[in-house]
């Protein structure tokens, strides 16, 4: 009988330290989706450091590439940093501006597009 009890003391025991390891453990969150407005922290969580990265001012004559739709978002001379993620056979571009004064790292999603890797404009 002492040896059933304890057993069954063991097993409870296990039995609390499971649940208390369980209800103590951080609850995982999937990272908010990117949208415009979105932080650099934002995108980070969700997709890590960018596979390319590069900084342009939108010109003020017509250009070519994923880029051309920022036109209509900001005017010319308005400087862009653009990251890259290459994510199967398509490349996700992400497009951050901020005031001229502000840190970089403040600064916000301002578009994104998704195009065939390897795209010639």
């Amino acid at each position: 009988m002492e040896r059933h009890f304890r057993i069954k003391s063991i097993r409870t025991c296990i039995l609390m330290l499971v649940v208390i390891l369980v209800a103590c453990s951080p609850i995982s969150t999937p990272p908010v989706e990117v949208t415009r407005g979105s932080l650099k922290e934002e995108v980070i969580a969700l997709y890590g450091e960018p596979d390319r990265a590069q900084e342009f001012i939108i010109p003020d004559e017509p250009f070519f590439g994923p880029q051309e739709s920022l036109i209509d978002l900001v005017p010319p001379g308005t400087l862009i940093e653009e990251w890259v993620y290459v994510i199967g056979d398509e490349e996700l571009y992400i497009w951050f501006t901020g005031e001229n004064d502000e840190a970089r790292e403040n600064w916000l999603v301002l578009d994104l597009g998704r195009y065939p890797t390897g795209a010639v404009y």
